[in-house]
């Protein structure tokens, strides 16, 4: 499966990972796990979209409308939470920009990047550091 969710060690975070064509049934699935796992634990505070390994993506607009729909209603659990997502191709780029403008309101702090170390670096400047230490997290990318 090209489009894996799976939660950090300590459960503090999320990270999904795209590898070969990433579909947005893929995606869409990987934001419903997210939506329960949030309804049912105090923990996941931050997300972490690797696309750096993705050679495509076959998303449509109304993939896109779905896991905003999805994430609003993670919004609701997690009003503070910050998201990361790698791009570094035109395309993953533009469909990761277009799902930041779909969730802008939110209140969640995102960043769209082409890179896994300027990712890292964001991930650890935004990420609160009262909810845990970041530095712990990150070397798990």
């Amino acid at each position: 499966m090209p489009y894996e969710t799976e939660l950090t060690d300590d459960y503090m975070g999320v990270v999904h990972r795209g590898s070969g064509m990433v579909t947005g049934e893929e995606m869409l699935r990987g934001s419903l796990a997210l939506a329960q796992l949030v309804e049912n634990t105090a923990n996941f505070h931050y997300e972490f979209v690797d696309l750096s390994e993705a050679t495509g993506i076959q998303v449509t607009e109304r993939h896109l409308q779905q896991i905003a729909t999805l994430d609003r209603m993670t919004a609701f659990f997690r009003p503070h939470a910050v998201v990361v997502v790698i791009a570094p191709d035109e395309r993953l780029f533009a469909v990761a920009k277009r799902w930041e403008s779909l969730v802008q309101t939110l209140g969640w702090n995102t960043h769209v990047t082409r890179s896994r170390s300027e990712a890292k670096r964001w991930l650890e400047e935004n990420f609160d550091p009262h909810v845990a230490d970041i530095s712990a997290h990150v070397s798990h990318f």
